[in-house]
């Protein structure tokens, strides 16, 4: 039998195991390189774990600890939380921990830290993890199982099988990274993704930005995948020639429109035309997704010199606080300002249903990871997802708007 190459994913999760190979399906025993936790669930688990009789962290200088959710609440099991954990991960020795005004969301803060690198495993409770493969790590999300890591410093995997997909074209004007990730991710649907890797390649990976790889590894978290990853093609870190996928599969980025994603699921998602004039009373730009430096520069070009309706109110969140302060220099915060937009920093906010609510009745477009009823807030409001930019204008126009015929006049 003529043996076959690796996938990035394989080849990842074998050094993670310390073995010399393993395949789709098998089952390691893995050392994740950074385990992410934040404080909807770090003094749950640590408490937990207390309880099981492990009083310390395994791999305190692994953590990345952030608050990102709870920041401007006001509740007392949130306050107890929070001073818990700066008690508790100074006391640890926990290696990266961010408080408020320091903060950020904690799928974002690994780019920032210079910790991640290609080849990395990265395991969190949360489920967007997987958008860490941007930088040609990989990112499994594992909810309660996070503890196991907390209390041992080691993950049980099985390997996920791999679809790769090759994306080749230019962009058309007006179509972000958002567009194309969430166009991706219906067409491939959860019946194919569940358990999946995701491996983004070709020409158009090659040339996009972190933020858009980035996007595209955390808007296929919404059909099932257990991770994503752009492999670093300078690195040992990528697929064989020869290695085995379950399925290849190829798009021409060029012949995307933009899209929104109509409620109640983001695989809900048609061209921007289906859903244009559309009243909303309420627009969001931020969470790990819709946050970054892509967002925030596309949201301001189309807010400069333009004011939010008075139907509608439009909130603007930088996913951390460094990106926040590049905005700043920039000087996209001032022309978001301008326009009437309420901002912050650093946290999911209105994603997690936080900081601005939506109530009975309202409508709003964003950002957001998700759209499910509820998701952002009153579960009798409706939620719309697009890119920064229609946004924007939609927050302009009082009704989801194309920002091409906004700029014109139209």
């Amino acid at each position: 039998m003529i043996a076959q190459g690796h996938t990035a994913v394989e080849k990842i999760l074998a050094r993670a195991a310390k073995l010399p190979g393993v395949r789709a399906d098998d089952v390691v025993w893995a050392e994740p390189d950074i385990i992410a936790a934040h404080d909807l669930n770090y003094h749950r688990h640590r408490k937990l774990i207390a309880s099981l009789g492990y009083a310390n962290l395994a791999a305190p200088a692994k953590m990345l600890v952030t608050i990102d959710h709870t920041t401007h609440s006001s509740a007392p099991g949130h306050l107890e939380a929070q001073a818990f954990m700066r008690a508790d991960t100074k006391a640890q020795g926990v290696r990266w921990f961010f408080d408020t005004g320091r903060q950020g969301i904690s799928h974002n803060l690994p780019l920032e830290t210079g910790a991640l690198g290609a080849g990395m495993l990265v395991v969190a409770a949360d489920t967007r993890a997987p958008a860490l493969g941007c930088d040609g790590a990989i990112g499994i999300a594992l909810g309660m199982s996070v503890t196991l890591a907390l209390a041992t410093g080691k993950v049980w995997l099985r390997v996920p099988r791999t679809i790769r997909v090759d994306l080749h074209g230019t962009p058309a004007e007006g179509v972000m990274s958002r567009d194309i990730a969430q166009w991706i991710a219906a067409r491939i649907g959860a019946d194919a993704g569940d358990y999946k890797c995701i491996e983004f390649c070709g020409p158009y990976i090659r040339h996009a930005s972190q933020d858009e790889r980035h996007t595209l590894c955390n808007a296929v978290v919404d059909i099932g995948v257990k991770t994503a990853i752009c492999p670093d093609e300078s690195t040992p870190w990528r697929s064989d020639d020869d290695a085995v996928f379950e399925r290849r599969l190829a798009w021409d980025v060029g012949g995307i429109e933009p899209q929104v994603c109509l409620p109640p699921d983001p695989q809900n998602c048609v061209p921007l035309t289906q859903a244009l004039g559309t009243p909303i009373t309420s627009a969001f730009i931020g969470s790990c997704i819709g946050g970054k430096m892509e967002d925030l520069r596309a949201a301001a070009r189309v807010l400069r010199g333009q004011r939010v309706a008075r139907t509608a109110r439009l909130t603007v969140i930088p996913a951390t606080q460094a990106i926040y302060q590049q905005a700043l220099r920039e000087g996209l915060v001032a022309d978001i300002a301008q326009a009437g937009a309420e901002m912050a920093a650093g946290v999911c906010g209105p994603c997690y249903g936080a900081y601005t609510p939506l109530g009975d009745g309202d409508t709003s477009i964003c950002t957001a990871t998700r759209n499910d009823a509820g998701r952002l807030g009153s579960m009798q409001s409706a939620v719309y997802i697009a890119n920064a930019a229609v946004v924007a204008a939609s927050a302009v126009a009082g009704a989801i708007a194309n920002p091409a015929a906004l700029d014109t006049g139209k």
